[in-house]
């Protein structure tokens, strides 16, 4: 075990602000089905004359939102200990404190002293784009990509029904709360990790005067359906 520095009982020193730290990464659902083959499956529906017209493919991308949050406060705060001591003692040294007669009552002193607390929180929620909660069973298995494919897709992905900064304040206004009985913090930190899913969706939209039918393959399954 270590020694403790007196430094670290020091009440007289500032207060540490809180350190907030926001970061998001963006994940793609691994695919059953690419776009070759989801072209197949839907020119398949043409060649065997089930849909006719123009046909048109596009990309779409649903996201699925995981987010984390923690929350740590590190602090000193005063309080008072209840020591007993023999009946036969006339005056006590604890550590560097001396008690006299007249301060041992009942048999007991009070120890003045100086505790050194660590406060951790977290919580963590997976949500739909419709903004519904879901269990993380519900999202397909996914790997890591670079933030410049999820820029540069921007128009192609469903904008979600919520904002998430309301996620990031949710998570803050539950999580950050500093006791009442800090007489002094020593850190105070406040993380939250977003992480962004994308399940990708080839779609077929057959045009034939003026009217559209649109067909759609699911990468993670494979399986075309009709929306």
């Amino acid at each position: 075990m270590g020694d403790i520095m007196d430094d670290e009982f020091n009440l007289s020193g500032s207060n540490a602000s809180l350190n907030e730290k926001i970061t998001t990464k963006y994940n793609i659902c691994v695919e059953k089905c690419d776009q070759y083959a989801a072209r197949t499956k839907i020119e398949e529906k043409k060649i065997m004359g089930k849909e006719e017209g123009e046909l048109v493919f596009e990309t779409t991308y649903t996201p699925y939102f995981i987010a984390k949050a923690s929350y740590r406060i590190v602090y000193l705060r005063r309080n008072r200990y209840g020591m007993s001591v023999p009946s036969d003692v006339e005056s006590v040294k604890i550590l560097s404190q001396v008690f006299s007669h007249n301060e041992i009552i009942n048999h007991e002193v009070k120890v003045e002293a100086i505790e050194k607390i660590i406060i951790e929180r977290a919580d963590s929620v997976e949500l739909s784009h419709k903004g519904e909660k879901i269990g993380l069973k519900s999202i397909p298995p996914h790997n890591e990509i670079d933030a410049s494919f999820y820029e540069s897709h921007k128009s192609e992905i469903i904008t979600p029904k919520f904002d998430v900064g309301d996620i990031i304040k949710n998570f803050r206004d539950k999580l950050v709360s500093r006791p009442h009985d800090v007489s002094r913090s020593l850190e105070e930190t406040f993380i939250v990790e977003i992480g962004v899913v994308l399940r990708t969706y080839y779609w077929g939209i057959f045009k034939s005067e003026g009217k559209e039918k649109k067909m759609r393959v699911d990468s993670v399954t494979g399986k075309p359906e009709m929306p």
